[in-house]
C-alpha cells in the first residue's frame, strides 16, 4: 500500500483544493485499520492485537517517512533538477500530519478498549504520533522558507549599504520598507491557508526568529560599520520589529490587534539585536568605554567575539591589540567571573560561512530544523537551492537537526538562548551526510537502520514541536480532521 500511496498524486485532479483538506490516501490507511482491527479481535484480544499494534506502527513510520515526508521533498521535474513543494501541497502534508497525529493516539485507544487487560500496556503508538508531529515541524519549516526566499534581495540591498560613510540618522532605510511589504505579503499567503490556530502562531514564531538570525548574520556582512550606521541599524531594527508585531493579524478583520504573547515573542526575539547594535554605537575612544560596553551588552569572555566586534567597526589589526590586552584584564576581574565563555547573542553567526560573492550562507533548505530553528531557519540560509530542499530535510531528520531551536537530539547542544514561549533559539552547526549514489548498493540492514534513524529523529523533532505549539491554544487534530473518530474505529 505505501508505495502506491506514494505514487497517488496529493489530492484527485477533479477534487478543488481546500485548506482543510488531507491527503486522501490518510484517510484510506486508517479506515483500513479500523476494519482490520475489528476482524482480528472477533478472533483474539490477546497476543495477537499487540502483534497487530506492532503491524501499525511499522506501517505509520513508513507512511510518515515515505510518503508525506516525500511529498514535501524535492522532486525530478524535467527541465530543472528539481522543484520545491507547493503552498497548496505543503498545506495538504500539514493538515495529514495533524490528522495523523490525532488518529494514531484515537487509534491507539481502540485496541485498548478492545484487548485484554494484561495486554494493554503493550499498546503504544505514540511514537508514531510524534512521528507524525515532526513532518508538521518540517513543513512549517518549509512555509517559512518561502518567504526566506522572496526577502532576499532586500538582505542584499542591506549590504551593499555604505554604513561606515553615514553622517546622520534619517528615517527607516528602503531595504526595511521592501522587506516588510514582502514578509506581509508572503506571510498572508501562507496564513489564509492554515486554518489552526496553532499553526500560524508556529509559523509566525519561526519567520520572526528567521528574520532575526539573518538580521544577526547580515549585520556582520556589514563592516565596516560606524557609530552613526549602528544607530541607523537600530532605528531599522524597530521597524523592522512594528512590522513584525503586525504578522499574527494579517487575515483577522481590520484593526485586530495581535495577541499580546505574540507581541511579547517578537520583542523577545528582536531583543537580541539591541546588545550588537549598541556596542556598535559606542566609540573606540576612550577604550574602557568600548570594553565596558561589550562586557555589559555582549557580555562573555570570548576573544573571538570581542575581535568579531573589533572588525565590525573597521578597527586596524594594529589598533585592535590595545583594546584586546584592556578587555582580557577587565573580563578578569571578580564583577565578570561569572560570564559566559561565549554570548548566545552571537550563536547564528556559528551556522554561516562566507560566500564567495561576500554574503552570508547557512545551509539551505530545512537541512536545519532549527532556527531556525528552529525549521530557518527559521536558523539563516540566504540563497536557496531547490535542488538541495528534499535531501536537506531528510538529512535533518537523519541527523537528529534540532526543530527550530531545541537542543541536538541525540547529540551535545550548543548554548541556546531558549523563549518563554517555546522560542526557537539561535541554529546550531550542522553537518549534512554527502548524498549516496544512485548506483550505490545498501545493503538491507543499513537500509533498516537508516529508516529506524530517521523516524527516531522524525518523533524526537516532533516531541518539541509538539510541546512549542502545545502552548499555544487549540487542539492537535481537531478542525480538520472530522473524520478521525471514524477512522480509528
Amino acid at each position: 500500500m505505501i508505495p502506491q500511496y506514494r505514487q497517488q498524486p496529493l489530492r484527485p485532479p477533479d477534487e478543488e483544493f481546500s485548506p482543510q483538506m488531507v491527503v486522501p490516501s490518510s484517510i484510506e490507511l486508517f479506515n483500513f485499520y479500523r476494519l482490520t482491527l475489528a476482524q482480528c479481535a472477533k478472533l483474539s484480544t490477546g497476543a495477537r492485537l499487540v502483534e497487530l499494534s506492532s503491524v501499525f506502527a511499522k506501517y505509520l513510520d513508513q507512511y510518515a517517512q515515505q510518503v508525506l515526508l516525500f511529498y514535501v521533498s524535492e522532486r525530478p521535474s524535467g527541465q530543472t533538477p528539481s522543484k520545491s513543494p507547493q503552498l497548496e501541497d505543503s498545506t495538504l502534508v500539514l493538515n495529514t500530519a495533524d490528522y495523523c497525529f490525532s488518529t494514531c493516539t484515537q487509534l491507539e485507544e481502540k485496541i485498548k478498549s478492545r484487548i485484554d487487560e494484561g495486554f494493554k500496556a503493550n499498546i503504544d503508538l505514540q511514537s508514531q504520533a510524534d512521528a507524525f508531529m515532526g513532518i508538521a515541524s518540517a513543513t512549517v519549516r518549509a512555509l517559512v522558507r518561502r518567504v526566506e526566499v522572496d526577502i532576499e534581495p532586500t538582505w542584499r540591498e542591506m549590504r551593499n549599504t555604505g554604513w561606515s560613510k553615514m553622517e546622520s540618522v534619517g528615517d527607516q532605510s528602503s531595504w526595511v520598507t521592501e522587506m516588510i511589504k514582502l514578509i506581509k505579503r508572503r506571510a498572508a499567503e501562507v496564513l489564509i491557508m492554515l486554518h489552526k490556530q496553532q499553526y500560524a502562531r508556529a509559523f509566525c514564531d519561526n519567520l520572526v526568529d528567521s528574520v532575526v538570525n539573518a538580521f544577526i548574520v547580515n549585520i556582520f556582512q556589514c563592516k565596516p560599520v560606524s557609530e552613526v550606521g549602528a544607530e541607523q541599524m537600530l532605528l531599522d531594527s524597530y521597524a523592522m520589529k512594528k512590522g513584525l508585531e503586525d504578522l499574527l493579524s494579517i487575515k483577522a478583520p481590520q484593526n485586530t490587534p495581535s495577541p499580546a504573547g505574540y507581541i511579547r515573542r517578537v520583542n523577545q526575539s528582536m531583543s537580541r539585536l539591541d546588545p550588537i547594535l549598541k556596542t556598535l554605537q559606542v566609540r573606540p575612544s576612550p577604550p574602557e568605554a568600548l570594553v565596558q560596553a561589550y562586557l555589559i551588552h555582549i557580555a562573555d569572555k570570548s576573544d573571538t567575539n570581542f575581535r568579531k566586534i573589533l572588525d565590525l567597526k573597521g578597527l586596524r589589526k594594529q589598533d585592535q591589540s590595545h583594546l584586546i590586552e584592556l578587555f582580557q584584564a577587565h573580563r578578569a576581574s571578580p564583577r565578570n567571573e561569572k560570564l559566559p565563555q561565549s554570548s548566545a547573542l552571537l550563536a547564528p553567526l556559528a551556522a554561516t560561512g562566507l560566500h564567495a560573492a561576500g554574503g552570508p550562507t547557512i545551509a539551505s533548505g530545512t537541512g536545519n530544523l532549527s532556527t531556525a530553528a528552529t525549521l530557518s531557519t527559521a536558523n539563516l540560509p540566504a540563497r536557496f537551492d531547490p535542488s538541495t530542499f528534499g535531501s536537506a530535510i531528510m538529512n535533518a531528520a537523519r541527523d537528529g537537526v534540532d526543530r527550530l531551536g531545541t537542543p541536538n537530539l541525540g547529540g551535545s547542544s550548543t548554548p541556546s538562548q531558549t523563549l518563554s514561549s517555546g522560542a526557537m533559539s539561535p541554529p546550531t552547526t550542522t553537518t549534512q551526510q554527502p548524498s549516496r549514489s544512485s548506483f550505490e548498493v545498501v545493503s538491507p540492514a543499513a537500509a533498516a537502520m537508516g529508516a529506524t534513524n530517521l523516524n527516531e529523529n522524525l518523533r524526537n523533532i516532533g516531541k518539541f514541536f509538539k510541546r512549542d505549539i502545545g502552548g499555544f491554544g487549540g487542539r492537535f487534530g481537531s478542525g480538520s480532521t472530522k473524520p478521525a473518530a471514524d477512522e480509528a474505529g
